[in-house]
């Protein structure tokens, strides 16, 4: 496996990974909506870091409480998730609903999310791991 060694920069498409992984991250900067190139990235990098000693990320496991911080981190950086949570609170009060009913649609809405991220987690695992197992043989 030939590793690519470079300073990352902001505008640097690459972390220090192996070389398939570089081109796949400036593919996805040049072709992913705004952001997303620069996720993957990141996303990478902490994969990089943290997968020999955890193996792979669960999002339904409980305890990950440091990798959610993390990914948190990365999706204000790169996917305006912090814009898009306070125009869903402002939507929410602007409703002038009673607590209860405020809390019964944060509830929902939160479940949904968490089905959701974790249909599309499983796909994108599955992705990865049918592509590894298919460019080792």
């Amino acid at each position: 496996m030939r590793r690519v060694r470079r300073r990352r920069t902001s505008s640097d498409p690459s972390v220090d990974c192996p070389l398939l992984l570089s081109r796949l991250i400036r593919v996805a900067q040049r072709e992913c909506p705004a952001g997303h190139g620069d996720t993957l990235r990141d996303m990478i990098g902490m994969a990089l870091h943290k997968m020999p000693a955890r193996g792979i990320f669960d999002p339904a496991a409980g305890g990950e409480h440091e990798l959610y911080a993390v990914i948190d981190r990365i999706a204000k950086a790169h996917l305006s998730s912090a814009r898009a949570r306070a125009a869903w609170h402002k939507a929410i009060e602007a409703a002038s609903l009673e607590l209860t009913q405020r809390d019964n649609i944060e509830v929902a809405a939160a479940e949904v999310r968490h089905i959701s991220d974790s249909a599309y987690y499983y796909a994108g695992l599955a992705f990865g791991l049918v592509f590894a197992s298919r460019s080792t043989l």
